[in-house]
């Protein structure tokens, strides 16, 4: 394949690489939630039951996330990229074969261990491959896939369960992976860090204990109270862990997570801003096809369609805010109009939506969604590296990665306790008191966003400058 390297510039071979890793992995996990019913029924359980193996998928990786920035330092980027894909790739054709539902948690297990470690290290790969002064480019194609998959997996699901089973919502992974995989073979170039250093064990042990708890403790507040054990406990036990984590990692010589990198204010803010950022980004994801299908009746290939819109508002807007307005602008005004704008139309859900809604407005507001989601994903991904070292780029990558992993789980996980409180002991025939939970949960949602904007004064555009020239 020598002559991709003639004909394309390393850095776009790279962004290539890591668009069609980083697609699968998304889609992967959106298309699960359509299937649940079809799984259900093939596996003779419950609907519940089928929950596991998607918090299962969650809680492997974020046991693994931690330990990517070390194993790509300690081994090489691209050995443990390939392998990791090779490892997800495979997954998915097992997870395809599946005959009962503990073969399906295994593979779904390994399906998350190996996105644990290839997300966050395909970031560092891409923003290493890029120079400063062309990371809002790089960004942009990369938000372009992130919320386009979300959209598609609920589509591409419902279409191929309909048409074909629910085998190839894992199948459809193997011919993307296999292509990536050959690319990163023959094109991708190894890169390690003398900073590695000796694994940090403990850290690991707390770090995956943490954020596993945290992740499984969030996911059961969508079938249970806030007051069950199943909820409160792991909570509990994971925010404990996750402090004497932090005061470790602060005190290690050679911590497995670097968060003396949160002492730089650009990447310390930007993490900040960027938690309510996807806690509202992914949390109306999560309403509106729930909305639509029990309160309006529409099928879930209907309901995924209905937020196609808002993926293409993501593109038009971040190519016009990654090639010219954010270098002129700068991330922290760009930021406050996304975030100003995502309120406004989340509210506009809450506020419009009813009983006799029609797709063409959920549609149309999934668009302008859309148009205010790129003005802010563009910055965001853009100037939080803007003050991080080539070498510490992998453990920079590791702690925004998993800020993105908790800050959606932590969104959906709000939206679907207010409505399963709202909705606790109501018919699923009283669709008009059940219109009332999902307007408070549309508005919670849409509140997520003026706490980014709040924090958005944290943002110094002084601090971005070398993205910007």
């Amino acid at each position: 394949m020598g002559w991709i390297a003639d004909r394309f510039e390393y850095k776009n071979i790279v962004k290539a690489i890591f668009i069609m890793s980083l697609f699968i992995q998304i889609v992967d996990g959106t298309v699960m939630n359509v299937a649940i019913p079809t799984l259900a029924d093939e596996f003779d359980v419950a609907d519940t039951d089928i929950d596991l193996a998607i918090v299962s998928f969650l809680v492997a990786l974020a046991v693994f996330l931690p330990t990517s920035g070390w194993l790509g330092d300690r081994f090489g980027s691209k050995r443990i990229f390939l392998g990791a894909l090779t490892a997800f790739t495979v997954a998915s054709a097992l997870a395809g074969t599946a005959t009962s539902l503990n073969q399906l948690i295994a593979w779904r297990i390994m399906q998350g261990a190996a996105s644990g470690v290839m997300s966050p290290l395909g970031s560092a790969m891409l923003f290493r491959a890029f120079p400063q002064n062309e990371r809002a480019k790089a960004a942009t194609a990369v938000i372009g896939v992130a919320v386009i998959a979300p959209a598609v997996g609920p589509v591409l699901g419902g279409f191929l369960i309909e048409v074909l089973n629910w085998r190839w919502i894992f199948y459809i992974n193997v011919p993307i992976g296999v292509i990536a995989l050959a690319l990163g073979i023959t094109q991708l170039r190894d890169e390690k860090s003398d900073e590695a250093g000796r694994f940090d064990a403990l850290g690991f042990l707390l770090s995956g204990s943490a954020l596993a708890l945290l992740l499984f403790g969030i996911d059961r507040l969508k079938e249970s109270s806030f007051g069950s054990t199943s909820v409160w406990l792991p909570l509990l036990v994971g925010v404990g862990l996750l402090v004497v984590l932090v005061v470790y990692q602060l005190r290690a010589s050679q911590p497995l997570l670097k968060l003396r990198l949160l002492s730089s204010g650009i990447f310390r803010a930007t993490n900040i801003v960027g938690f309510p950022t996807y806690m509202g980004f992914m949390s109306l994801i999560f309403i509106i096809p729930v909305y639509l299908q029990s309160l309006l009746d529409y099928g879930p290939l209907q309901s995924g369609l209905a937020l196609a819109p808002q993926p293409i508002g993501v593109m038009i807007s971040s190519q016009v805010v990654g090639r010219t307005l954010y270098k002129k602008v700068g991330p922290r005004r760009l930021l406050q109009v996304g975030a100003l704008g995502a309120l406004v139309v989340g509210l506009g859900f809450a506020f419009l939506l009813d009983l006799n809604t029609s797709l063409w407005l959920v549609a149309g507001l999934s668009f302008v969604r859309g148009i205010f989601m790129g003005f802010l994903f563009i910055p965001l991904q853009t100037a939080t590296y803007a003050q991080t070292s080539y070498a510490d780029t992998a453990k920079a990558t590791t702690i925004f990665g998993m800020q993105r992993q908790l800050g959606p789980a932590v969104g959906i996980a709000t939206v679907a306790t207010i409505l399963a409180t709202m909705h606790d002991g109501l018919a699923e025939s009283a669709k008009t008191e059940r219109l009332d939970g999902f307007f408070v949960a549309l508005v919670v949602s849409a509140l997520f966003f003026a706490v980014a904007g709040a924090l958005t004064v944290l943002v110094k555009d002084e601090d971005a400058a070398s993205t910007m020239a």
